[in-house]
C-alpha cells in the first residue's frame, strides 16, 4: 500500500515538517511505501495522487487547496492539523498525533464528506459574507511568521473600528423564500466547527447534503461583538435568521467581502474575494464529495 504525505512546510513554525518526518518514519516501519510532497513546490507530484491513503499536514488552507485533487482522485485523507484553527481535523476527530494517523490508516474505515461550491470553487467548512470575512481578509494581509491566534488581534481590531457588514439579497434554490439585509454577517456552513470557538451553525453536518445558513444583523460593531460572544457561549442570538438549503444565490447591494475555509474567497467572478455591487454569486450544497478516514466504518 502506498501512503502519500502532503506537507505545508510553513505551517506551525516548522512543526509540520517535524510531524511529516515522524509520519514517514512510522509508516516505513510498518512497511508502507511512502511518498512526500511539499506544498511550497510549484506543483504537487502527480505520483502522490496515485496513493491509497493521504496524510495532509498543515492548516485548513492546506486541505482547502487540495480539494480539487481530492475530489478527482477520491483518496481517503487524514488531516494532521498544524495551522491556526485546524477546524477540519477537529470536526472529524483527528488528533494531532502521527501514531494515531498511522492507526487510522491501518484500522480505520472511510466516510463521504459533502463538498459545497461557491461560484464553482469547492470549499469544505463554510463561507462567510460580511464582518467575519473582513477579519479573514485583514488576517491574510497581516499574517506574520509568529502564527497562532495572536495574528487575529490586529485584524479583529481593524474590523471593529472599520466594519464591512454585508448588504445582500438571498434567494434559495429549493423554496420560494428569500431575505434581504442592509447590514449583516452571513455564514453558510457545511461543518459546525468555526474559528475562535464560535459556533454559528451548531447543526451543520457535512454528510446531510444541505447547507446551514445563519444571518445575523450587525447594525454596529458592538452588536457584532455581542452576538459573536453569544455564539461562543452557545446562547441564542437575538433577531438572527436560520435556514437550511441545497443552494442559494446571493446578490450584493454594495461591495461585500467573502471568505471560505478561513481563506480569501478567490473565485472566477471575484478573484480578490470581493463580490461587487450589483453582482450575484451561487452557493451550492454537496454535489461533490471527498473521502476521509474514520475509525467508524461509514459507507
Amino acid at each position: 500500500m502506498q501512503i502519500g504525505i502532503i506537507v505545508n512546510p510553513k505551517s506551525g513554525r516548522n512543526k509540520a515538517q517535524t510531524l511529516a518526518q515522524r509520519c514517514q518514519s512510522l509508516l516505513t516501519d510498518h512497511s508502507y511505501k511512502v511518498l512526500t510532497a511539499d506544498t511550497a513546490q510549484l506543483s504537487i507530484s502527480d505520483e502522490i495522487w496515485e496513493s491509497d491513503r493521504l496524510i495532509i499536514i498543515g492548516g485548513d488552507g492546506t486541505v482547502h487547496h487540495a480539494l480539487p485533487k481530492l475530489i478527482k482522485h477520491q483518496i481517503p485523507f487524514y488531516h494532521l492539523g498544524t495551522g491556526t484553527s485546524n477546524l477540519i481535523s477537529k470536526e472529524l476527530g483527528m488528533p494531532q498525533k502521527p501514531a494515531v494517523a498511522v492507526e487510522w490508516i491501518e484500522q480505520g474505515g472511510e466516510m463521504n464528506l459533502d463538498v459545497p461550491t461557491l461560484d464553482g470553487v469547492p470549499f469544505l467548512i463554510m463561507c462567510n459574507f460580511g464582518m467575519d470575512a473582513g477579519v479573514i481578509h485583514r488576517f491574510e494581509q497581516s499574517r506574520t511568521k509568529s502564527g497562532g491566534f495572536r495574528n487575529y488581534i490586529i485584524p479583529v481590531t481593524k474590523e471593529f473600528f472599520n466594519p464591512r457588514p454585508a448588504s445582500i439579497r438571498v434567494q434559495f434554490h429549493d423554496n420560494p423564500q428569500e431575505f434581504s439585509s442592509s447590514a449583516a454577517n452571513i455564514t453558510i456552513a457545511n461543518m459546525h466547527s468555526y474559528a475562535l470557538s464560535i459556533n454559528p451553525c451548531p447543526n451543520a453536518d457535512p454528510t446531510d447534503g444541505k447547507l446551514d445558513i445563519l444571518s445575523v444583523p450587525c447594525s454596529s460593531t458592538l452588536n457584532w461583538s455581542f452576538q459573536t460572544n453569544l455564539s461562543r457561549l452557545r446562547l441564542p442570538i437575538p433577531h438572527s435568521q436560520r435556514y437550511q438549503s441545497q443552494g442559494l444565490d446571493i446578490h450584493a447591494n454594495k461591495p461585500t467581502v467573502v471568505q471560505f475555509d478561513g481563506e480569501i474567497a478567490s473565485t472566477p467572478r471575484m478573484p480578490n474575494g470581493i463580490l461587487k455591487e450589483g453582482e450575484s454569486i451561487t452557493v451550492k450544497a454537496g454535489e461533490l464529495q471527498v473521502r476521509a478516514l474514520t475509525l467508524s466504518c461509514t459507507p
